[in-house]
């Protein structure tokens, strides 16, 4: 088995938090990734339009934030810093997946797609411990 020398690397440098990743991961895809139309614009309100729509009438009543203002802001906040994370995330799992397929992976399979990362993760695991057997 080769590994190429960057995903050697990332294989050193990682704790070997795989699968914390990967839960981490599938809890937030779930969240970001809805199936449907009322979930989608649910999260676009909640993210986009309610946050616009605040400020644009705090602005016209030149009123400063009140408590459910503040409790607003804060879960969209809340939603922004997970979306981000979410974000960071998917790039760890899609270069797992560019690892694992470069060495003829994935080793196992899931039916479920919204498991995927799993896979991902147990191939790396894997990886993993091929250069640092456990004792």
């Amino acid at each position: 088995m080769r590994v190429p020398a960057p995903a050697l690397t990332q294989i050193i440098l990682n704790d070997s938090s795989y699968f914390e990743i990967a839960e981490q991961y599938t809890e937030l895809h779930k969240k970001f990734s809805p199936s449907g139309y009322y979930s989608v614009i649910s999260l676009w309100v909640e993210m986009i339009i309610s946050p616009i729509v605040m400020f644009a009438m705090m602005i016209v009543n030149q009123e400063p934030p009140g408590i459910f203002n503040m409790l607003s802001i804060h879960k969209t906040i809340t939603l922004w810093q997970d979306w981000f994370e979410y974000q960071t995330l998917k790039n760890h799992v899609h270069r797992w997946m560019n690892i694992v397929r470069s060495i003829g992976g994935p080793f196992i399979s899931t039916n479920d797609p919204s498991y995927q990362a799993y896979v991902y993760a147990d191939a790396m695991q894997r990886i993993y411990y091929s250069f640092f057997p456990k004792n």
